[in-house]
């Protein structure tokens, strides 16, 4: 269990921030403490055990959260700091200061839950065994806090004491099996087999062979008696990926198998009881299957008693009404990956802003398979450098280069930039108009940052040197 600190001088503040912090929020095994002062939340941080910290900068008392910040470091504690208006410079200290990153109030909901999961990512990475996951609701393997995602977390933990049958399905590289998985460990089977079949893999001889087992010379070369993965995984879960691709005579015996909890083996006499939740995944379109002729309808009905839509990564993402930022779950998987092969390699991984931008705006039509093989080639070719544009696959750059630029009918704020000007301005007048629009429609500092292909620091001496660095634009 990971632990959390909050500080703010407003209850009501740390209520909230703990209510976005929890288990069925986070789909972690957080606890949050509270604390509506500097002094309490010391005297907290002296107990020790926390992992994160989540404090305002600006406290009504003699310590602020850049004092909290400097007591937290040395224990070991990520902290992120929230940020008021006119605290820019408090927010430049606090990066300098070792600050995990800070947000803006008032925040994005979505934003700061995947900060807090970054900043926990990290921590595991510095040697501190990252929050188990809640098993009730989300495995530590599944990443992601976007809608979609949280709508598969929520029928994950409903099936925890349930043996129904669950029909998964997506596209290819999606993670059917990571949910399969996640439904098992999840459950009351856990500690009982887990078996996958690729079914499209198989033949239809084979497969039957593999799942119901086969009697001795039932056919050439059964020398011997053979328990089928359905007896295998007796008390555990069955996982039958690729079900769309089997021929209708193994539909036939694996609705039977459904409907009697009993298989009989290849060549057999005899039928063996067997206790297995049966979980099939498919990325084609079951239902249009069955119009079709193609696939058997009373066996669609029996395995889809719960379903499952695994969403393409493109899909994963939620936007905020009030300010229309976009928080993406490509950032947090990026960060997953990263990490993954910083461990493995015993080097750090970085990507720079422009490069980090170009892949959160790629499609990725493989998913979250795609991506994997693709922070995999990358960080075998940086040899432990900073990741650039210029290191990412051209399929990647192009389709960068093309989804940045806007179309015509969004052109409305670059116009503001130069309408109703009398004179041609300067580059400098230029920049500093184009800053105050993306300030307008992006309050975070960091995607603005990625936007000029900058990064933080230097925007913020950017901010200062054209007199931007004040005022309510400031966040």
């Amino acid at each position: 269990m990971a632990r959390v600190l909050v500080v703010d001088d407003s209850p009501e503040t740390c209520e909230l921030l703990e209510l976005l912090l929890s288990p069925e929020e986070m789909g972690l095994d957080l606890e949050v403490v509270k604390a509506t002062g500097p002094e309490e939340a010391l005297a907290q941080l002296q107990r020790g055990g926390f992992d994160l910290m989540l404090s305002d900068i600006n406290l009504e008392a003699a310590l602020d959260g850049l004092d909290l910040l400097r007591a937290a470091k040395p224990l070991g504690v990520e902290t992120i700091l929230l940020t008021g208006f006119g605290t820019l410079e408090k927010a430049l200290e606090a990066v300098r200061e070792g600050a995990f990153d800070f947000l803006s109030k008032p925040w994005n909901n979505e934003e700061l839950k995947a900060l807090v999961r970054r900043a926990l990512v990290r921590r595991e990475g510095q040697g501190r065994k990252a929050p188990e996951a809640n098993p009730r609701l989300q495995p530590s393997a599944m990443i992601g806090s976007s809608p979609k995602m949280m709508d598969v977390y929520r029928i994950i933990a409903s099936l925890q004491h349930s043996r129904s049958t669950v029909l998964i399905s997506g596209e290819s590289g999606t993670g059917k099996e990571l949910v399969a998985r996640t439904i098992h460990t999840s459950s009351d089977r856990k500690d009982h087999p887990f078996v996958p079949v690729n079914c499209g893999a198989l033949t239809e001889t084979l497969l039957e062979s593999e799942l119901f087992g086969h009697a001795k010379g039932s056919f050439t070369g059964a020398v011997s008696d053979k328990k089928g993965l359905f007896e295998e995984a007796s008390g555990g879960t069955i996982f039958l990926d690729e079900i769309g691709e089997t021929s209708p005579s193994f539909q036939v015996r694996l609705l039977r198998v459904l409907q009697e909890q009993e298989v009989r083996r290849v060549g057999g006499s005899r039928t063996v009881k067997v206790d297995v939740r049966v979980i099939a995944a498919t990325n084609r379109d079951l239902a249009a299957l069955v119009k079709a002729g193609a696939f058997r309808e009373d066996l669609y009905y029996r395995l889809s008693v719960v379903e499952i839509v695994v969403p393409p990564l493109r899909d994963r993402w939620t936007k905020d009404e009030q300010t229309g930022r976009i928080v993406s779950d490509v950032s947090l998987l990026l960060d997953h990956f990263l990490l993954a092969c910083s461990r493995r390699d015993g080097r750090p991984y970085h990507l720079r802003p422009e490069a980090r931008q170009a892949l959160e705006r790629y499609s990725w039509p493989g998913n979250v398979r795609e991506m994997a093989n693709v922070v995999e080639h990358l960080t075998q070719l940086s040899r432990g450098r900073e990741i650039t544009l210029e290191d990412l696959p051209d399929k990647v750059r192009q389709e960068s280069r093309v989804r940045s630029v806007p179309p015509v009918d969004a052109a409305g704020p670059l116009v503001e930039l130069i309408e109703g000007w009398d004179h041609l301005p300067s580059l400098e007048e230029l920049e500093r108009r184009y800053i105050q629009v993306l300030l307008k429609h992006e309050p975070r500092k960091s995607r603005i940052a990625e936007i000029l292909g900058k990064d933080r620091t230097t925007l913020y001496r950017k901010l200062k040197d054209l007199g931007l660095g004040e005022g309510s634009d400031e966040s």
